[in-house]
């Protein structure tokens, strides 16, 4: 978060946690390896915050809850903006089961938006939800690029999110 991904090193890693840098090379552990598992982790802690975040969401119908919903994901998010953008920026050399690990996550950030839809009697929710989720992203770099606020990548998205509603 300090110094960002490229700056800090194996040995600056393994400083942290009280190692020797041979004790952490011992694990076969890369610093991408490590950044998958400090998202995984963050993602649970967000999914742990999910009740929390609904119940933050006092509106009524899909898209409001939605929209109220995803801003509170923004909020969480941008707090760990160094690391969520390194993050989105080296996901690709992620292994497959890190891989699995977050989308298996994902799965249960948008839970809540899949109840919604399908409480709204909404059609093809499933397909909905990868759309909306793939739009969340988008709202997201605008705090990654812009230095946006929930409300900035929220308002970024909206136009569009509104199709997944019709």
């Amino acid at each position: 978060m300090e110094r960002g991904y490229e700056a800090v090193g194996m040995r600056d890693i393994a400083e942290a946690v009280g190692k020797q840098p041979v004790q952490v090379y011992r694990l076969k552990l890369s610093k991408t390896d490590i950044l998958a598992e400090l998202i995984i982790e963050l993602n649970r802690e967000q999914i742990e915050l999910i009740p929390a975040l609904c119940k933050r969401v006092r509106r009524t119908g899909a898209l409001d809850r939605t929209c109220g919903y995803l801003r509170e994901l923004y909020k969480f998010d941008i707090q760990y903006l160094p690391i969520r953008s390194v993050g989105a920026a080296f996901g690709w050399m992620w292994s497959a089961e890190q891989e699995r690990r977050v989308v298996e996550q994902v799965g249960q950030l948008v839970t809540p938006v899949v109840r919604w839809m399908q409480d709204a009697g909404l059609e093809d929710v499933q397909a909905r939800v990868v759309g909306i989720w793939s739009l969340y992203y988008v709202g997201y770099r605008d705090a990654v690029i812009h230095g946006g606020s929930a409300r900035d990548c929220l308002k970024a998205i909206k136009p569009s999110l509104r199709y997944y509603f019709q």
